[in-house]
């Protein structure tokens, strides 16, 4: 039988874990011309949405942790997203127990979705830079010196899971086509050439970010291609990084239904073209 979690004990031996090496990577940069370069890194606001995440939200915690002993600028947002399972309760004895100001937690009821989850982060967010993470870590913490590195030179960077070596091993079937005939639908429809919108691994400059999720208007599967279509058309400078996918999280069980899920692919393209044609993004 599982230990169960004690919250005192976990902090108490992460204080002898060794310190992670800062992060080094070649970032992708052919897709656009680079807006003007940030002379500083200020701070960062790392937004990750969660909701019924107890069996994972642990490791993520303690992960954010050691993160933060060689990153003194960057502060995590926490939104629950209407969780009815311990989730809320686990992360805020964690802040407790930290004593930090650098993990943060927002809270609402009911449910409402992924994309206004993180749209509500980004509206209580006061980095100079804003980024989006998924809490289970699908995506090491490593990708968030790739997205700080990227978004020197450019207004918003995007994962995409393409360019990164190995993602495709274990990737379930449903998913490979899912991908697929979404990226068919937005090239066709929203004409985007991107090979991989729906990475949940995105940054931001903080006055794009304010920008952009303010005219937000899908908060489900497909509201991260609206802020690309978004983005695109007004005009900003948008750079990709390797998104490598985790083992663990290549191996889940996959939600996609294809029919279904194809369906809501097809209706929120067709709503964001027909936002744009009616001057609801103006």
């Amino acid at each position: 039988m599982k230990k169960p979690w004690n919250s005192i004990e976990s902090w108490v031996q992460l204080k002898s874990q060794p310190r992670p090496k800062a992060a080094t990577s070649q970032a992708q940069t052919w897709q656009k011309p680079t807006s003007t370069r940030l002379n500083t890194i200020g701070q960062v606001s790392i937004i990750l949405p969660v909701y019924n995440e107890q069996a994972c939200i642990r490791h993520t915690f303690e992960a954010i942790l050691r993160y933060l002993e060689t990153h003194p600028n960057f502060t995590f947002i926490f939104v629950n997203d209407g969780s009815s399972d311990r989730t809320k309760e686990i992360i805020t004895a964690g802040i407790h127990l930290a004593k930090t100001r650098q993990i943060q937690l927002l809270s609402y009821y009911p449910n409402a979705g992924k994309g206004y989850a993180i749209r509500r982060g980004v509206e209580y967010a006061d980095g100079d830079l804003i980024c989006f993470l998924d809490s289970d870590l699908a995506y090491s913490l490593v990708h968030l010196d790739r997205l700080v590195e990227k978004l020197q030179t450019y207004d918003v960077a995007i994962g995409n899971r393409s360019l990164a070596r190995g993602n495709e091993k274990d990737v379930k079937l449903n998913r490979k086509i899912a991908g697929k005939i979404f990226n068919f639908l937005s090239r066709k429809i929203l004409d985007l050439q991107y090979s991989d919108m729906q990475a949940g691994l995105k940054g931001f400059r903080k006055s794009v970010a304010k920008k952009l999720f303010f005219c937000q208007t899908l908060t489900g599967f497909s509201f991260d291609v609206e802020l690309i279509y978004l983005a695109e058309n007004w005009g900003y400078a948008i750079g990709e990084i390797p998104a490598k996918v985790s083992n663990k999280h290549q191996k889940k069980l996959s939600k996609v239904n294809l029919i279904q899920d194809s369906i809501k692919m097809l209706l929120d393209l067709l709503k964001i073209r027909f936002n744009d044609q009616l001057g609801r993004y103006q």
